[in-house]
């Protein structure tokens, strides 16, 4: 009898144990799966130089001093807090130079949102700043509805709320513009 009742509180104390065990570990790791959040980011990177090609062509090169990660949010994007220099290469060699102070580039729109003092100078000289630019990568087009200011390679120059633009600046529709233009007669 006292064998079959320590048996009774063996086998109790061992199942207890074992429960005890499994539901620990369980927690353990429902813990681990919530300090990753949404809100944070999933990567961090330092001093980025990312170099882009187009059937091994150079296209473009992206410089960023830091990059955080959030394509773990359901609407992912990479977020440049200390601002980015992007070099754009045309087909014939020449180079277009994009700066801001900070950018956001939204993985499924394709849609690069670039802030504060931001900075254009094409291949061919143009000159654009404003404070404020977006530029769709997947029509490749540029646009702002904040004043800019420009400065063409003829000297002309202009100032306007706002414009949408092909990222080669052949197409440009301004709004409310004044500036100074050189015509020939």
């Amino acid at each position: 009898m006292r064998n079959n009742r320590l048996n009774i509180i063996l086998n109790f104390v061992t199942v207890l144990a074992v429960t005890l065990f499994f539901s620990c570990q369980s927690k353990e790791k429902k813990t681990k799966k919530n300090l990753i959040s949404e809100d944070a980011p999933i990567a961090e990177g330092f001093e980025i130089n990312l170099k882009y090609t187009d059937s091994g062509r150079l296209t473009a090169i992206l410089k960023a001093p830091r990059i955080l990660d959030f394509t773990n949010s359901d609407f992912g994007y990479w977020e440049f807090p200390d601002g980015i220099v992007l070099d754009m290469i045309d087909k014939d060699g020449g180079v277009s130079v994009v700066t801001s102070d900070y950018a956001v580039s939204y993985e499924k729109t394709g849609l690069i949102d670039m802030r504060g003092n931001v900075d254009i100078k094409t291949a061919d000289s143009t000159h654009l700043q404003a404070q404020q630019l977006y530029w769709d990568q997947n029509i490749n087009w540029v646009f702002t509805d904040l004043p800019y200011k420009s400065r063409l390679p003829d000297g002309a120059t202009n100032e306007a709320d706002g414009f949408d633009a092909n990222q080669d600046f052949t197409i440009l529709n301004s709004r409310i513009n004044e500036g100074v233009m050189f015509i020939e007669e």
